[in-house]
C-alpha cells in the first residue's frame, strides 16, 4: 500500500504533476490531498483540471485549507473589498474569477480533516492546519505539538500548511508535515509531498523533494498578468519558487508596521500598495 500524500498546491500545477507523476512511477495506489489546491500562482483552472483527473483515475480523499475557505468567504461576501492592483488582495482576486461554480462547489463539500482507517494498520489522521483549524499551525519540533500527539488517539497525523517538510515523534505518535508541492521553502525550490508507506501493520513515510520546471512556472506569473494583478506579491512568489526563500512574512510585516505608523490601520486586506513597495525595496526584493 503506498499512498502519495500533497499538500499546498498553491496552483502550481507544474509542480503538482510533477509529485503525482514520481508517486505513480513509485506505486502510489491512492492519493490524498490537504488542501491549499489555488492561489498565488498562474491559471488555477489547470491545477483543477488535473485534481478532477486524477479523482476519476484514482482513490482520492481530499480536505480544504485556508485559502479554499478564502475563496468560498469571498463567494458569500465575508471576505469583500478584494481589488485589483493590489499586493494584498490582487492575487486572491485573480485566482477567484478563474475558479468555476464547479470548483467552488467541490471546495464547499470538503471537510477540513479526517481520519483513514485500514485493517491491521494504525489511524490515520489528516488535516491542512489542524485538526480544528485550516489556519492552525502545528510546528515541529515544540512542546504544542508535543500535546497534540500525546492526545490523539491515532498513531499518524499528517499536515501541510506551514510549507516545512519533516516529521516529530512522541510516544509512538508520529506527526508528518509533506510540504509544499506548489510554493515549496528550502531545497532549492523543489516541489515536495510524501509517500505513507503501508508495511506490515506499520506506517513509514517518505519524504521527497521533486525537480520540474521552475522557470516555466515563474514565467506564468508574468503572461497570466498576476505581476500587474499583484506586482510585490508576485514577486515574492517567484523568488520563492526559482530559490525556495520565502520573503513573504518579513515584507507584510514591515509593510504593516509601516501602515500602523503612518494611518493608525493594520488589516492586511485594505494595506496600501506603497508600504508593499517601500517593504520590498528595503529588503532587496
Amino acid at each position: 500500500m503506498n499512498i502519495g500524500v500533497i499538500s499546498d498546491i498553491h496552483s502550481n500545477y507544474h509542480g503538482l504533476k510533477a509529485c503525482v507523476d514520481h508517486a505513480i512511477l513509485q506505486g502510489a495506489d491512492r492519493f490524498l490531498f490537504l488542501g491549499d489546491y489555488v492561489s498565488d500562482c498562474a491559471y488555477p483552472q489547470k491545477t483543477m483540471k488535473l485534481l478532477y483527473e486524477l479523482k476519476d483515475s484514482y482513490e482520492c480523499s481530499f480536505i480544504k485549507g485556508n485559502r479554499e475557505e478564502y475563496m468560498l468567504d469571498h463567494r458569500d461576501c465575508i471576505g469583500a473589498g478584494w481589488v485589483m492592483p493590489s499586493s494584498a488582495t490582487g492575487s486572491l482576486l485573480y485566482t477567484y474569477e478563474n475558479l468555476t461554480k464547479r470548483d467552488l462547489d467541490f471546495f464547499h463539500s470538503l471537510s477540513i480533516s479526517g481520519r483513514m482507517i485500514v485493517k491491521g494498520y494504525p489511524d490515520v489522521l489528516y488535516c491542512h492546519g489542524s485538526m480544528e483549524h485550516t489556519k492552525g499551525i502545528l510546528r515541529l519540533g515544540t512542546k504544542e505539538t508535543e500535546a497534540v500527539l500525546k492526545a490523539m488517539d491515532a498513531g499518524v497525523l499528517l499536515c501541510g500548511h506551514t510549507h516545512i517538510q519533516g516529521t516529530q515523534e512522541y510516544e509512538g505518535k508520529k506527526l508528518i508535515n509533506v510540504g509544499s508541492a506548489g510554493v515549496p521553502f528550502y531545497y532549492q525550490g523543489n516541489a515536495q509531498y510524501g509517500i505513507l508507506h503501508g508495511e506490515r501493520g506499520t506506517w513509514q513515510e517518505e519524504l521527497l523533494q521533486i525537480e520540474y520546471d521552475k522557470n516555466q512556472a515563474a514565467f506564468e506569473l508574468h503572461e497570466s498578468g498576476l505581476f500587474e494583478s499583484a506586482s510585490i506579491w508576485a514577486r515574492i512568489v517567484e523568488i520563492c519558487l526559482l530559490t525556495g526563500v520565502d520573503h513573504s512574512k518579513e515584507c507584510l510585516e514591515l509593510a504593516l508596521f509601516k501602515y500602523r505608523e503612518r494611518e493608525g490601520k493594520k488589516e492586511w486586506t485594505t494595506l496600501p500598495e506603497v508600504y508593499w513597495q517601500e517593504a520590498a525595496a528595503e529588503l532587496g526584493i
